[in-house]
């Protein structure tokens, strides 16, 4: 049995069937992620061998919501993340300016 502290180590890797289950999507839906770089295996040469680090869980989900929900197009849904993580980034790095900022004045 796994352990919750064992999924959140750097090296937790999940197969292509543990991340359709864990992600709740199709065997198809996952396919077209890894055709278009959205998922990107970190080992294994044919799906049955393909191991996933567990973060990707998160992006498969979102990607999957985003094609349901808004109908983007799984080739667009790349861009479409890529910009979502930089939104992130610099909302992160605005607000650790502000911390550093108010420790200034």
């Amino acid at each position: 049995m796994t352990m919750l502290s064992d999924i959140h180590t750097a090296n937790y890797h999940l197969s292509f069937e543990e991340l359709c289950l864990s992600a709740n999507v199709s065997q198809k839906t996952m396919f077209e992620l890894v055709q278009n770089d959205i998922a990107i295996p970190v080992a294994g040469a044919q799906p049955p061998q393909w191991l996933f680090h567990v973060t990707c869980v998160t992006k498969v989900k979102k990607a999957a919501r985003l094609n349901r929900d808004l109908d983007i197009g799984w080739a667009d849904l790349y861009l479409v993340l890529n910009l979502l993580d930089e939104i992130e980034q610099l909302k992160n790095e605005n607000d650790q300016l502000k911390q550093q900022l108010g420790r200034l004045l």
